[in-house]
């Protein structure tokens, strides 16, 4: 166990960075003390070892769990999310508006309207400033700047001039914009898998990053493209390399070309597998194959430097074609630190008639993955307090998620970008009762307080925590999962805003541990 008196440890927190709220370019992380146990700890159905004693780690000083007054915190949502406003100042149309523009489903979410925060992002912006949150994640939609997509749409000057304010608007309250290019929404006629798509992205880009790079120092390229694929999006998997190589001509220009000084990553879903029976070899394969598929679709090439993962090129029929050498050169090192979204784990088990006999049938519904997951523990029970969707309040599991990314891609930084709970039929309730949502408390407190654990007792540099969101929001056509850490009035034609008591206690959570 590491001592008080371990400075090197406390050096190793490369998270200090108190004059200029940047995050600061990281040293190579350090050789892990478990290193050698990576192969094992890497899928998940492991725990790190790690000497404990909880009574201990209770009676130290708080000192020693403060992250450090570097440590990026703050809230998060989405252009399309929340905006509104599909059909306002030259905007194009979005892959996702065939789900939310009207005419949409009967008991869709609008997205014509969303939280209407195209034109109340002031509003926004000033409460998230009045109750003290210094960092506000958010993305610009790709079809405000280019409404078309590619080079031959001319540039949609409202669409800068919006973002521009919104921006200003941030730094006139002291809050760090960190901003996504591309979240879910790439123009609707361009699909991911299309030739056209790593050069339209990188056009996009520069129209973007050279206009606000002088006051946004944090850029994230794409939101959780290693879950883009697959028969509900319709984009194969063949187009993985394709997505990567749109990051990282963004990434090459903005450092090479722009002599950008700020950070670039990409950000990950993952709810990290865990093997339901650790003792099964089926399990343990299957809970490694499902990370595969996650995250080493990715994660390999620009965190390593290494190909596919054996278990994708190896499915039939998957069409995934090996990287070249010169793509993997290109690929490596395209992150400046780690950026994932673990809302929550799970298990993982073999299908019925075992992983390779789903993976040569193309028409198993489990295909190509192969996986079974269930939040089902082998005794029958939960593994924790169900949400209305898939987060469970579920913290003894948040520090594996840490520890597998940083013992199999070893990055210098790891940034939580998204993290949140939606209480059971939360919008069901009258508001005051949605107002005191002790659950989405408890589900960030006790996932915080894992975070210092796998800081001060596994050596996990965790340089950040983003809630996600910061207000109730469309969530791809629907309001009734609510993740927000305000609550919106939709009927009385002024979407009022009100703070939650989640945000209360979030926001106090850092003011008791984050130095000023």
């Amino acid at each position: 166990m590491l001592g008080d008196s371990n400075d090197n440890f406390l050096q190793h927190l490369r998270v200090h960075c108190c004059n200029d709220n940047k995050i600061r370019n990281f040293p190579q992380r350090p050789a892990h003390t478990f290193d050698h146990l990576r192969t094992s700890v890497r899928y998940g159905f492991q725990s790190p070892p790690i000497e404990r004693d909880d009574d201990q780690l209770l009676s130290r000083p708080q000192r020693h769990y403060a992250p450090g007054c570097g440590f990026i915190w703050g809230a998060a949502g989405s252009a399309f999310q929340i905006e509104g406003g599909l059909d306002f100042d030259g905007r194009g149309p979005g892959t996702l508006d065939i789900i939310g523009s009207l005419p949409n489903a009967e008991d869709s979410a609008n997205a014509e309207t969303a939280d209407m925060n195209y034109f109340l992002y002031k509003q926004d912006i000033a409460r998230l400033a009045a109750i003290g949150i210094p960092y506000y994640s958010f993305s610009i939609s790709w079809t405000r700047i280019l409404p078309f997509g590619n080079e031959s749409t001319p540039v949609n000057q409202p669409g800068l001039a919006h973002y521009d304010d919104l921006i200003n608007t941030c730094v006139e309250y002291g809050i760090t914009p960190i901003v996504t290019l591309q979240h879910a929404d790439p123009p609707l006629n361009l699909s991911l898998a299309d030739p056209a798509y790593p050069d339209a992205f990188l056009y996009y880009a520069k129209q973007v990053m050279s206009h606000y790079g002088d006051r946004v120092q944090h850029w994230v390229t794409q939101n959780e493209p290693n879950i883009a694929f697959g028969i509900y999006t319709g984009t194969p998997y063949s187009a993985a390399t394709n997505i990567m190589m749109g990051h990282a001509k963004v990434y090459h220009w903005y450092k090479s070309v722009l002599k950008g000084t700020g950070t670039i990553t990409l950000k990950f879903a993952n709810n990290l597998a865990l093997a339901l029976n650790s003792t099964n070899p089926d399990d343990i394969r299957a809970a490694s194959r499902y990370q595969d598929y996650i995250l080493g679709i990715m994660g390999n090439a620009i965190f390593l430097g290494e190909q596919y993962p054996a278990e994708l090129l190896s499915t039939p029929g998957l069409n995934l074609t090996a990287l070249t050498s010169d793509e993997l050169t290109y690929l490596n090192g395209t992150a400046d630190f780690w950026a994932f979204d673990p809302y929550t784990a799970q298990y993982a088990t073999s299908p019925p008639g075992g992983i390779d006999a789903c993976a040569a049938n193309s028409s198993d519904p489990l295909w190509p993955v192969c996986v079974f997951n269930t939040n089902v523990q082998q005794d029958g029970w939960l593994m924790g307090q169900a949400s209305y969707a898939y987060a469970y309040l579920a913290p003894q599991y948040v520090r594996q998620q840490f520890t597998y990314v940083w013992n199999t891609f070893r990055p210098s930084g790891i940034l939580v970008s998204e993290f949140g709970f939606n209480p059971w039929m939360e919008w069901s309730k009258p508001t005051v009762y949605q107002l005191y949502d002790l659950e989405r408390t408890l589900y960030y407190q006790e996932f915080l307080r894992e975070t210092l654990k796998a800081i001060y007792e596994d050596g996990v540099n965790v340089i950040g925590a983003l809630a996600w969101s910061f207000l109730d929001n469309d969530e791809f056509s629907s309001y009734y999962q609510q993740y927000g850490l305000q609550h919106v009035n939709r009927t009385n034609g002024e979407f009022t805003r009100s703070y939650k008591r989640s945000l209360f206690d979030y926001v106090d959570f850092f003011h008791q541990y984050v130095s000023a």
